[in-house]
């Protein structure tokens, strides 16, 4: 774990140390690097409130029929005509944020929230040109997340984060490749061994544009061998209002170890669950 830990934070002094920018940088031409992207947080010009990770309510399971749904926001804290961020321009890119998952069993009599997931995290956005297979965007930070719950049924880990992405172009479609990286630094006592399932580090891939469809997907692997795949596939049935948001049918397959915080040791066969979704 501590060679991870240095790992982790040598490779995040490296970046530092690399010229970028909270905002986004200007090519030889004037024109600005980063363009609008299917996903947002390659994006720099986004309103103080926005979206963060996708929005969406699904339904369906493996013999039981489960809901599922998600929302999540940012929120950036400083304005960029503000004192402290001319002063301290990487300011720019500090965000608070909130995302909640949430799993509803709706076979059951009383047809109860089987488990949340709440996570509030703080981070900072940095963007740069993607030359020489350089990140086009990077985010790092902290991020807590607990499901809420007391006894022998609570859950709670807290990690610092480093998350790079990079996108290219195929045709009229993106894609987009984001591995992150994460350092645990507390866990409570009922999932100590958290790490031995969820691992170090996920890997995140989308490919599609906004006007299409869009296929993600998150994949991640333990040294104990304890893996989980989640694939999200999202079509548009209205125009979209900005960004990633407006309205879209929504189909997601889970299959692994981990599913909500509650059963992050218990292994769930495939999962297919289809609705509807705000963001993707």
């Amino acid at each position: 774990m501590f060679r991870f830990i240095e790992k982790f934070f040598l490779l995040f002094i490296v970046y530092l140390f690399v010229p970028l920018s909270a905002s986004a940088e200007v090519s030889e031409t004037g024109e600005n690097v980063e363009e609008e992207s299917v996903h947002s947080n390659l994006s720099s010009t986004e309103a103080a409130l926005s979206v963060n990770e996708p929005m969406y309510f699904v339904v369906g399971g493996d013999g039981e029929t489960k809901g599922r749904f998600q929302f999540s926001f940012k929120y950036r804290v400083f304005d960029e005509d503000s004192r402290i961020v001319k002063n301290t321009h990487w300011l720019k890119g500090f965000h608070f944020a909130y995302t909640q998952r949430s799993l509803w069993n709706l076979s059951a009599d009383s047809r109860p929230f089987e488990d949340s997931s709440y996570r509030p995290s703080f981070f900072l956005d940095f963007y740069s040109p993607a030359e020489n297979y350089r990140p086009g965007f990077i985010r790092t930070g902290y991020e807590h997340e607990s499901n809420g719950r007391s006894g022998g049924a609570s859950r709670s880990v807290d990690t610092f984060f480093f998350w790079p992405f990079w996108a290219s172009e195929w045709g009229d479609q993106e894609l987009l490749i984001a591995p992150k990286f994460y350092a645990y630094f507390s866990r409570s006592d009922n999932n100590r061994d958290i790490d031995d399932y969820r691992g170090y580090s996920d890997f995140w891939l989308s490919y599609g544009n906004e006007d299409s469809w869009l296929l993600s997907t998150t994949l991640r692997h333990s040294s104990k061998n304890h893996n989980m795949i989640q694939l999200d596939i999202s079509y548009p049935v209205r125009k979209k209002i900005f960004s990633r948001t407006g309205g879209y049918i929504y189909m997601q397959i889970f299959n692994g170890y981990g599913e909500s915080l509650l059963t992050y040791n218990e292994r769930q066969d495939t999962q297919f669950r289809i609705g509807f979704a705000i963001v993707r």
